[in-house]
């Protein structure tokens, strides 16, 4: 074996006696060089580049070769190296990664004994619909003004307690981030409160209490009872979360619109009814559900991209099925005999998710007193791609087809917390616009903001997401709570409440509008290939414009 001393620079100068020619060799391993038989040692030699520089002759058929490779290498890379540039490079106006929660955003990490179990389990409590209990119901005055005569004998099939609808109309609202892990726990999911797990996939955060979480019917002392109702448990959701429930019936789901599962795997029975409570409608989308889908009694449903192993029974109205896969019930009319209708589009030519956000780092250390310490972890926003043919039909939870951006460029939007509605709306819309005009995304924690003016989105592929029914009140000049500019293609708005206000004397004279996509008068046939989304999107006592001309 020759020996080699390392020169000062990786570079390794040869002669090549077969083309009686010099070449030079770069190589981060000068050894595996030198130790190669095919470079006699008494033709390796160190050099400085000045001194290849100044013995170098001619342009060598290595040297080319050589060159040629970078080249080749450096158009592969130039994609990678811009993303990687992009995601890691730092900025002035970065934000904190991560950011600063508000209180309304509530970080867990799963229990790993009894006790942490119970402590969980108490904190959640408080995100529940209140509960009544019958002996406390049956000696108030709700006695006389819903005809109960106290004779329990009389109502012996009714439940101990019931959740009640008393949140409907609350002003807060809650998202409760689950770490990656295993979470034994029961939780009901009250108005206004969203579960959203932090994992790169559904099964990343499972619930295996014994119902998990769900949702029952309501008021079952007072409407309908012992049934109770399901046409008022709005406004609650589930995002990018497992089940597996150890009791049995599966997990119960008795809601009545704006109550949206997503990115789900059910392992087990989905039951979207709770005994013979009434119920109208709802919708599930990127799920996968092991057992059988009941409907029970709901009015109507949307299932969209779900594979359904077991298949789906029930439904009393009209079920609609998008980009499903497994056990998919057979497309009917409805008017033949008893049962729903049932419409199918097994082939949706195009589909995109809502964009989600997930834990980059794990490094959590448990406290008693906050449910969870944060100590060196990130945040990132992953925005599905675009799917389209073959690729829009069943679940996508594959992180390849996502697109991953870093927190830096994401502005945690929190409500201003002035007591004056004018400067209130003055600040939200400030600092929020000028997040946008400096191209980042924004993701806007749970909350209420009144605006201003518009939200103008006018940069490409922005993403605007709300987390548990953020809500945006329109300015009262009548402009929309958003604008997405003409000709911005690959916007996504998801998850935000947008909510009328009480017009001024000055928007009573225009045409008012809660989401403004375009401009009247300029043409814009949109891109195909880069499509905007609208998601998981409510109204309230209004409409919404779009204008794509």
């Amino acid at each position: 074996m020759a020996s080699y001393t390392k020169p000062p620079q990786e570079q390794l100068w040869t002669k090549d006696t077969a083309q009686g020619s010099d070449s030079l060799i770069l190589s981060s391993n000068p050894l595996a060089i030198a130790n190669d038989k095919s470079f006699p040692s008494n033709h390796v030699t160190s050099r400085t580049p000045l001194e290849i520089r100044s013995i170098s002759r001619k342009r060598p058929r290595h040297y080319i070769k050589t060159i040629l490779c970078f080249l080749v290498v450096a158009v592969v890379a130039a994609p990678w190296i811009k993303m990687t540039l992009r995601v890691t490079s730092k900025r002035a106006d970065d934000e904190p990664n991560p950011p600063a929660l508000p209180s309304t955003m509530v970080l867990l990490r799963p229990p790993s004994n009894e006790r942490e179990i119970q402590s969980v389990q108490a904190v959640l409590a408080e995100y529940s619909d209140p509960i009544l209990y019958w002996n406390e119901f049956s000696n108030s005055s709700f006695k006389a003004a819903h005809g109960f005569d106290g004779d329990e004998s009389a109502n012996e099939n009714h439940p101990l307690y019931t959740y009640t609808s008393s949140n409907h109309f609350s002003s807060k609202r809650t998202a409760l981030l689950f770490t990656p892990g295993i979470y034994p726990i029961d939780i009901e999911i009250g108005y206004y409160t969203s579960l959203y797990g932090l994992g790169p996939h559904p099964n990343a955060v499972l619930f295996t209490g014994d119902k998990g979480p769900h949702v029952p019917a309501l008021d079952k002392f007072t409407d309908r009872p012992p049934f109770g109702s399901g046409l008022n448990t709005f406004w609650r959701s589930m995002e990018n979360i497992a089940t597996r429930p150890s009791g049995k019936g599966g997990m119960t789901w008795a809601v009545s619109q704006a109550a949206p599962l997503r990115r789900m795997h059910i392992h087990g029975d989905l039951n979207l009814f709770d005994a013979g409570a009434w119920l109208s409608g709802g919708m599930g989308a990127n799920m996968v559900v092991d057992g059988e889908v009941n409907f029970g009694g709901q009015q109507q449903w949307i299932m969209r991209n779900v594979h359904l192993k077991k298949g789906a029974v029930g439904g009393a109205w009209s079920l609609v099925f998008v980009g499903c896969e497994g056990n998919v019930p057979e497309e009917r009319t409805g008017m033949e005999g008893s049962g729903p209708s049932v419409s199918l589009e097994e082939n949706p030519r195009v589909r995109m998710e809502k964009p989600f956000i997930v834990l980059k780092d794990r490094q959590l250390q448990y406290s008693q007193t906050e449910s969870v310490a944060l100590d060196d972890y990130e945040l990132e926003l992953r925005v599905p791609k675009v799917s389209f043919g073959k690729d829009a039909v069943g679940p996508q939870f594959y992180e390849s087809d996502e697109e991953v951006r870093n927190f830096r460029r994401v502005n945690l939007g929190v409500p201003s917390t002035s007591l004056d509605p004018t400067i209130a709306a003055i600040e939200n819309h400030s600092i929020l616009q000028k997040a946008l005009d400096q191209g980042k995304d924004l993701v806007l924690s749970p909350g209420i903001y009144s605006l201003s003016s518009s939200l103008e989105v006018k940069y490409p592929n922005q993403v605007i997401l709300g987390l548990a029914f953020a809500t945006l009140i329109a300015p009262s000049n009548g402009m929309p709570c958003i604008h997405v500019h003409s000709k911005v293609p690959g916007v996504r708005i998801a998850g935000v409440m947008l909510e009328a206000s009480v017009l001024s004397s000055e928007g009573r004279e225009r045409h008012s509008s809660l989401l403004q996509w375009g401009e009247d008068g300029v043409l814009d046939g949109g891109d195909e290939d880069n499509p905007g989304l609208l998601s998981g999107e409510a109204i309230r006592r209004h409409i919404f414009e779009v204008s794509l001309h």
